[in-house]
């Protein structure tokens, strides 16, 4: 029996695998040596999950904080491979199916979804018991019950699946990571299982200024939208003044104020959040409103938060002080009208 069949048949309380202690040891020293670099501290803000994160993307998800495949539990759609050193006829990779049981040769069904890959081992080994067909080493070859889908502005949409799933930003990097043309600040978390939209910016999760609190289920689909680009043909939101990132936004992410000036990537300090202007063009008019964002976010009245349509503009105006007051370009005319009028009157004097 070789080192991997006796792991395979011993609890993993008992016994701990040489992969996992060298994926420890592994990330013990990339600690070490990274800590050893003057912005190792600065660079782990950048990071979600802190060290753990920054290290996943050094030294690959599965390597740091992975569970061991032993404690996997399987789930419907996962392909399970199984080696049967005695019989090869017997080995092969076989997919769960909707029932939660895998059709094997020999033994026929056997229950895996809801089993560990320790369980699942010791029912089949079990069941190969009384043929005294020898003994079997499985491991799962695919974990599709836990696949993630992510589509739009990424370089490799597709379906990418998982033994534990990781933060947004990992399921991102896995998919090649953002284009150019994406939208950040807008990121769609889409749930399987209620269909439940959630929006991420993921610059603030990068940026540590805000909590991963999306966590990520099986199933579930990543939608990066791509940066609309500011055109004539209106099929955008513009949202322009005090905000983080002005230009415009797809109508899909900026459905009402609110949420296109959180695609913006928020508004400034110097916001003026109860004189938002919203420019809805029409046909040959186009027609000013005045917004108090104020009303909505204090008293929850659905005016200070009206919704969207494509090619209306949102400005976002700045806090009026007493100095901008004071040079404001009407002041200063008028100003530079009345020096003028007593230059004049005293050279006529």
């Amino acid at each position: 029996m070789n080192a991997h069949d006796q792991f395979i048949k011993t609890p993993a309380k008992k016994r701990t695998s040489l992969p996992k202690l060298a994926g420890a040891v592994a990330c013990w020293v990339a600690v070490a040596a990274l800590a050893s670099t003057p912005s190792f501290f600065p660079a782990l803000t950048q990071f979600p999950g802190g060290a753990l994160g920054l290290l996943s993307v050094v030294l690959g998800p599965a390597t740091c904080g992975a569970a061991d495949e032993t404690d996997y539990q399987i789930g419907v759609e996962d392909v399970v491979s199984v080696a049967v050193r005695e019989r090869p006829d017997l080995s092969g990779s076989f997919t769960v199916g909707p029932d939660g049981a895998l059709a094997l040769p020999l033994v026929g069904e056997v229950k895996a979804a809801g089993l560990t890959v320790s369980q699942f081992s010791r029912e089949l080994n079990r069941k190969l018991s009384v043929f005294h067909a020898g003994e079997a080493t499985v491991s799962v070859a695919q974990y599709n019950s836990r696949k993630v889908f992510v589509v739009g502005e990424v370089a490799k949409p597709g379906k990418y699946s998982f033994s534990v799933i990781p933060s947004i930003w990992h399921v991102l990097s896995e998919a090649g990571g953002p284009t150019d043309a994406a939208l950040l600040s807008g990121v769609q978390v889409i749930r399987a299982a209620s269909g439940e939209t959630m929006t991420v910016d993921i610059r603030k999760l990068l940026d540590g200024e805000a909590p991963d609190q999306v966590k990520l289920q099986p199933g579930d689909t990543v939608r990066v939208p791509r940066r609309a680009s500011a055109t004539p043909g209106g099929s955008v939101v513009y949202v322009l003044g005090q905000v983080s990132s002005q230009g415009g936004y797809e109508p899909g992410i900026a459905r009402d104020v609110v949420s296109a000036l959180a695609a913006a990537g928020g508004i400034t300090e110097r916001a003026e959040v109860r004189k938002i202007m919203l420019v809805r063009r029409g046909s040959s008019v186009s027609t000013p409103m005045r917004v108090n964002l104020e009303k909505y976010l204090k008293e929850g009245l659905a005016v200070g938060n009206p919704e969207t349509r494509p090619g209306d503009t949102i400005m976002v105006p700045a806090k009026r002080t007493w100095l901008s007051t004071f040079f404001s370009p009407g002041v200063l005319v008028t100003l530079a009208s009345a020096a003028a009028s007593v230059a004049l009157i005293v050279s006529s004097d």
